[in-house]
């Protein structure tokens, strides 16, 4: 099924599982970064997964060198711009994109500085392609409270200026969302938007944990469906889910795909949509996520829709722009 001329809504992207291993290449030449190998065809096996792949903790350490590149201004502007290009030329109507700026802070920018260098990027972007991205700014489990506070008040300074929200990611298995309670009391006091990563590297007591302070979206969540009263109250709370295909077979979050609960949540009229998570890290786009989806259960074109709809109902973005997007989807 060719969905290249189809319409397409993410809300689970990472900045920096997605760059584009050329550019990786190019900048660390430039910069005089050190790197593994210097050939591009190698270099893409440093970037991407295989189907070797251990678990969410290896998973994440195909990060370390994009972050590398990812230190400058320049730079930071530089793979913005081409990720919402990769996805304008996809055909996308809108994105959240993601990514934690503490991890760019390594040649002196502060977190502000990082901010607008990748808005920079993304509003180059979208003045050349018709395409709405969004921001979505990460507080990392394997930091500090402190830290995590450093990046709420980030967000509420940028609120509505190319940010949309806040987002937890990192290390699950090892780093319970709890940790942040007081942070999440404060961003929904402050009326903030925030998804939490859980239900991926743990199974249904992440997903109430994430439940438990607030999140009305889940970066993953696809675990829920092993807990019958859990998937009521995703029904009864209209907590969407954040579904990755691609990445959960390589961090070995479902066991079986043929089993893969993404149609299931969507037919119990839970909001799943379907994203890519990261594109180089996983080697994929949103037409390899429905091939692999295909090859394991029935996928068609009013399932897509409805995909793109409820990411459109779970972005972080104001009504009208949401009817925007739903008229556009016509």
């Amino acid at each position: 099924m060719n969905i290249q001329n189809i319409k397409k809504v993410e809300l689970h992207l990472h900045l920096d599982g997605s760059l584009r291993p050329s550019t990786v290449l190019e900048l660390a030449k430039k910069d005089d970064i050190e790197l593994p190998t210097y050939d591009l065809n190698k270099l893409k096996k440093y970037l991407s997964v295989d189907e070797h792949n251990k678990d969410l903790v290896e998973y994440l350490k195909k990060f370390e060198i994009p972050g590398k590149v990812m230190q400058t201004k320049e730079n930071l502007s530089r793979v913005s711009y081409e990720l919402v290009e990769d996805l304008a030329k996809d055909n996308y109507i809108y994105a959240e994109i993601r990514f934690a700026p503490h991890f760019h802070l390594e040649k002196g920018l502060n977190l502000e500085e990082v901010v607008e260098a990748v808005l920079k990027g993304i509003e180059k972007a979208t003045k050349k392609y018709d395409i709405k991205i969004t921001l979505l700014l990460c507080i990392m489990r394997h930091l500090s409270l402190e830290k995590a506070f450093e990046i709420l008040n980030l967000t509420e300074k940028y609120i509505g200026k190319g940010v949309s929200g806040l987002d937890l990611a990192g290390d699950e298995f090892n780093y319970p969302a709890t940790i942040f309670k007081k942070v999440f009391n404060v961003a929904r006091n402050k009326g903030i938007p925030f998804t939490i990563h859980a239900g991926e590297a743990r199974g249904p007591e992440s997903v109430w944990e994430a439940i438990s302070l607030g999140a009305k979206r889940l970066g993953h969540g696809i675990r829920s469906y092993e807990d019958e009263r859990l998937i009521d109250c995703l029904k009864k709370e209209d907590i969407a889910l954040e579904c990755c295909p691609i990445s959960n077979l390589h961090t070995h979050a479902i066991k079986d795909f043929r089993n893969y609960p993404l149609k299931f949540y969507v037919e119990n009229n839970i909001n799943a949509c379907l994203n890519t998570d990261n594109r180089t890290v996983s080697n994929t786009n949103y037409q390899k996520e429905v091939d692999f989806l295909s090859s394991y259960i029935n996928i068609d074109l009013e399932d897509i829709n409805k995909f793109n709809k409820n990411a459109i109902k779970s972005a972080f973005i104001t009504e009208d722009e949401k009817k925007q997007l739903l008229n556009k989807l016509k």
